[in-house]
C-alpha cells in the first residue's frame, strides 16, 4: 500500500506514515516494505494470539 492509502485507513496524513516507517525500517534492519510485510508475517506466525 502507498503512504496515501496507509493515511486513508488510519485517518493519518501521507507523511505522518513516512515519517513512521523511516523511523521503524532501520530499527528492524529492514530496507522495503516488502521485507517489513515479511517482518510482520513471520511474527504473527511465531505468535498466533496477536
Amino acid at each position: 500500500m502507498s503512504n496515501r492509502e496507509i493515511g486513508a485507513k488510519l485517518f493519518l496524513s501521507p507523511r505522518t506514515v513516512g515519517a513512521h516507517l523511516y523511523r521503524i525500517f532501520p530499527k528492524l534492519g529492514i530496507t522495503s516494505r516488502a521485507a517489513l510485510r515479511d517482518a510482520l508475517t513471520d511474527t504473527a506466525e511465531a505468535d498466533p494470539e496477536k
